[in-house]
């Protein structure tokens, strides 16, 4: 079990681990198997199943989690950002850190979507949870010339999404 000054992790991962909770433990589950489904080796490189149901059932706790399903209960979706400070690196992640809710910025760490609806759809859901992410910056890793390279991106895209709506 992951041990830091994290109180939200720590609460979390707990409540994974108590076997209390079999519904929550069940939920996250079926996220990671999702995530590591749909990932393409980039993002989640040397993260086993423990670390990863760590990361799902943290953001579940901390609110930073959109879960998109279909009518028949399949994950569509999967989306999970951090508050932070535009001088954050993807350490932030690494290191457990808390969220920085009067931070200058917004990590977009794992966004992984079926289809450009669900994809949509989960950033719609965003942007009414964390409607700061129209006047943030916005973080964000991607792998270029085999290399993970922070990129800051626009809100252009938010934009084009709500009006299409």
């Amino acid at each position: 079990m992951i041990e830091v000054d994290n109180a939200v992790l720590n609460s979390a991962v707990a409540a994974l681990n108590s076997g209390n909770q079999p519904h929550f433990s069940a939920y996250v589950e079926k996220i990671v198997e999702y995530c590591v489904k749909n990932e393409n080796g980039k993002v989640f490189q040397d993260w086993d199943k423990d670390t990863l149901r760590q990361l799902v059932a943290y953001h579940q706790a901390k609110g930073t989690l959109i879960v998109l399903a279909d009518d028949e209960t399949n994950i569509q979706g999967v989306f999970m950002w951090y508050n932070c400070n535009s001088d954050d690196h993807w350490s932030f992640v690494y290191n457990w850190n808390e969220d920085d809710k009067d931070g200058d910025a917004i990590f977009l760490a794992f966004l992984f979507a079926s289809n450009t609806s669900a994809w949509k759809q989960m950033l719609l859901t965003f942007i009414e949870r964390e409607p700061d992410c129209l006047t943030k910056k916005l973080l964000g890793v991607r792998h270029r010339k085999g290399n993970p390279t922070r990129v800051e991106y626009t809100t252009k895209i938010f934009s084009k999404i709500l009006k299409s709506n």
